[in-house]
């Protein structure tokens, strides 16, 4: 069978060798003696993954906790609020992000993207201005097309208006700049498996000072009686971990973003923004119907293609391997992918049209 062309970790990310070696060892050592590099993992290796997680967003550990996925993060944090808060969401926004609010019968204010790409931030920016909503929960990139927020500008305004800023970030850590530092969001979180080429299993969930302080966690878990010990400190984002922590998951992370490191983020976000340039000016000349315009605007290094004359199949039989769901293809590149794929890409889909 030839060799395929990965295009897809919207869907899931490949993972390094390198990063696998790093948490077989664990596994290894259990085939040993469990009970004590289980103990060591605790001991050692627990701190040193939550410094790197929170030193990789911009955030302080104690804003961290180290979570099985987005889903068990975001209706942990939705336990906390009141379930009178007024909520702003995107209609076509991912599941995992709409479902604690919808199933817990929130007020909710809902936004949409008139032409199936550019979300209405007028209607955003008035929800909040005239402070319809209590909290403004969007994921940074949309899984459905593509469209990345600008997250300083939403989070500056929230922030202005004492309005509560939710992100999930699934499809941008790993690939986008985050840095916290320098954003006003409250909380944060994301699955690993995509662009953190870390795995199933694993998630990071950041939860700010204030929200801690406005809605103390009603969850507990692994940490439970650590966060006893420091309740004279006040809440803390350590009651949103479960018990048994995946730690091969965990290892597997701190590795991936040791490897991103190593290259640099900012590096490794320029480069995936120059492929998907190179791709989108690739395509334009052919009779092929994307999601938004062939700019860079609003765009991350995803794209949606319409599945028509028989697009999904010629791609698949030249063994290019992209996301077929309702009726469009969804294209994803990342740090391992090099021009030649996205040419060989291009050179297959002009091909279809000669």
């Amino acid at each position: 069978m030839a060799t395929s062309i990965y295009l897809n970790t919207a869907s899931c990310g490949l993972i390094a060798p390198e990063t696998l070696q790093a948490a077989n060892k664990l596994y290894a050592d259990f085939a040993h003696n469990s009970s004590r590099y289980s103990e060591q993992w605790a001991q050692h290796d627990e701190g040193s993954i939550r410094h790197t997680a929170a030193n990789f967003i911009g955030a302080e550990e104690k804003n961290i906790a180290l979570v099985p996925n987005f889903s068990w993060a975001m209706n942990g944090v939705v336990q906390s609020l009141t379930g009178n808060e007024r909520v702003l969401l995107f209609n076509n926004d991912f599941p995992s992000l709409l479902q604690p609010f919808t199933i817990n019968k929130f007020p909710i204010t809902w936004v949409d993207a008139p032409d199936d790409f550019n979300i209405n931030l007028e209607l955003i920016t008035d929800a909040i201005v005239n402070r319809r909503v209590d909290i403004v929960a969007l994921s940074h990139v949309q899984w459905g097309s593509g469209y990345t927020l600008d997250l300083k500008a939403v989070g500056d305004l929230c922030h202005q208006n004492g309005v509560l800023f939710f992100v999930d970030a699934t499809q941008s850590i790993g690939a986008n700049v985050i840095d916290l530092n320098e954003l006003h969001i409250d909380v944060l979180a994301a699955s690993n498996y995509k662009w953190m080429n870390a795995g199933f299993g694993t998630g990071i969930l950041y939860v700010g000072n204030k929200f801690l302080e406005m809605y103390p966690p009603v969850v507990g878990g692994y940490h439970t009686d650590k966060v006893r010990a420091v309740d004279t400190n006040g809440p803390s984002a350590a009651s949103y971990e479960p018990g048994s922590p995946n730690m091969y998951g965990l290892l597997l992370l701190e590795a991936a973003i040791e490897a991103k490191n190593k290259i640099g983020m900012q590096q490794l976000q320029h480069h995936n923004h120059s492929l998907m340039q190179l791709f989108l000016r690739g395509i334009e000349p052919l009779p092929i119907s994307i999601l938004g315009n062939h700019s860079m605007s609003n765009r991350c290094p995803i794209v949606l293609l319409k599945d028509e004359n028989g697009l999904g199949e010629w791609i698949e039989k030249h063994n290019i391997v992209v996301t077929h769901r309702n009726g469009l293809l969804r294209v994803s590149m990342h740090f391992y992918n090099t021009e030649a794929d996205v040419l060989a890409l291009v050179d297959c889909l002009r091909a279809r049209f000669v």
